[in-house]
């Protein structure tokens, strides 16, 4: 009986060779393939920037008379209520609360008018 460990499976591949020249060559590809990858990578940035720039210069473009309208909005708002009625006694105080009434048992029964 043979030992599974001593079973050999055959290779798909050709036996590498390791000499000095194979070696070399391995090592200019790699070089080359990292410099073609960092090129593109230099690229693929430089095109994402001046894409971006585009785009946020189109969108301002785009949304300055939004801006504009939204500017003169908040002085339209309070327009109002610099112009107070003389007959205002109040001095300008805002209480803020909750209040809660006691109806008495005697007008629980009778209908609203």
């Amino acid at each position: 009986m043979v030992s599974p460990i001593f079973i050999r499976i055959p290779s798909s591949r050709p036996h590498t060779p390791t000499g000095f020249l194979a070696r070399l060559l391995a090592g200019v590809f790699t070089l080359a393939a990292v410099v073609a990858l960092l090129m593109f990578s230099v690229v693929a940035v430089g095109v994402l920037l001046v894409g971006g720039a585009v785009f946020l210069g189109y969108f301002w473009w785009k949304t300055r008379a939004l801006r504009r309208a939204l500017r003169e909005q908040p002085s339209m708002q309070q327009a109002p209520f610099a112009t107070r009625s003389p007959a205002a006694n109040d001095d300008g105080m805002v209480i803020e609360g909750e209040s809660i009434r006691e109806v008495p048992e005697h007008e629980t029964g009778a209908p609203r008018p």
